[in-house]
């Protein structure tokens, strides 16, 4: 019978999750997440084209605190050793305040009242918006994952740790950088969706690849890029040839006319 039970909590409390499974740290209320009238949840599958731009996010229920900020990562960047992957951060917007009324909100899948988030001062992102484009790469399918943050009682020290986080996007390790920041415990909502290329894949030894460890490492990622050739070596010899050819010919041609 115990047995059974902690099957049952063990059932539920994955089932509570609303980030990612394996996603640390984990999210048990649901952070609304819409694009215009899309809405993001439960990772379903939304068209690149429509998330090109921050999204509108909020709660049901008014959340404590007085300040938060928001985090979105890619947990799904692809690397040179498939099928690991490695983490990109999408969105870090810190000094967000919640509306004190609840706004209607309609979206793909209803209509709902939510107390949004918004950044009332106009506060710079440590990480501007970055609009999903997962690459023909394995994966095809990227998880991007949103998580807000009470930062009501954060110092400048713990907010400055983020904002250092924030300036190297690629192996962003969520977990290590809130803990780092005294933040591990203020998760207080998430959310992921899902944006995939329509293939196929590419080698991976393509011109421009992300590399790095597995997701959540903190390992960095190179973009190489491709190379410009201004002229190609055989093309220069050929065109040496033609020139000393043209030459030969003006020197004769003087020769013929000196001996006239």
């Amino acid at each position: 019978m115990m047995y059974e039970s902690l099957i049952v909590l063990a059932g539920a409390a994955t089932a509570l999750a609303v980030t990612p499974k394996g996603f640390e740290p984990a999210a048990e209320a649901t952070l609304l997440v819409s694009f215009g009238n899309v809405a993001a949840a439960g990772g379903n599958v939304l068209a690149k084209e429509a998330t090109q731009t921050a999204p509108n996010i909020g709660t049901q229920s008014q959340l404590d605190g007085t300040s938060f900020a928001v985090l979105m990562i890619d947990l799904d960047i692809p690397t040179n050793s498939p099928p690991a992957t490695n983490t990109l951060l999408h969105w870090m917007q810190t000094g967000l305040t919640q509306s004190t009324t609840a706004t209607p909100v309609n979206t793909s899948t209803g209509s709902t009242n939510a107390f949004l988030f918004q950044n009332s001062a106009g506060q710079a992102a440590f990480a501007q918006y970055l609009g999903p484009s997962p690459p023909a790469r394995i994966p095809l399918s990227h998880r991007y994952t949103q998580v807000i943050v009470d930062t009501s009682d954060a110092t400048d020290e713990n907010l400055s740790v983020l904002e250092d986080a924030a300036a190297s996007r690629m192996g962003f390790d969520a977990l290590a950088v809130l803990t780092k920041a005294g933040l591990e415990g203020k998760v207080l909502a998430g959310n992921f969706f899902n944006v995939t290329n329509p293939g196929p894949a590419a080698s991976v030894n393509s011109s421009t690849s992300a590399t790095g460890g597995s997701a959540g490492s903190t390992a960095t990622g190179t973009v190489s890029q491709p190379t410009q050739t201004l002229l190609v070596p055989a093309a220069a010899a050929t065109q040496r040839a033609r020139a000393s050819e043209t030459l030969l010919a003006i020197v004769m041609v003087g020769v013929v006319f000196a001996a006239l």
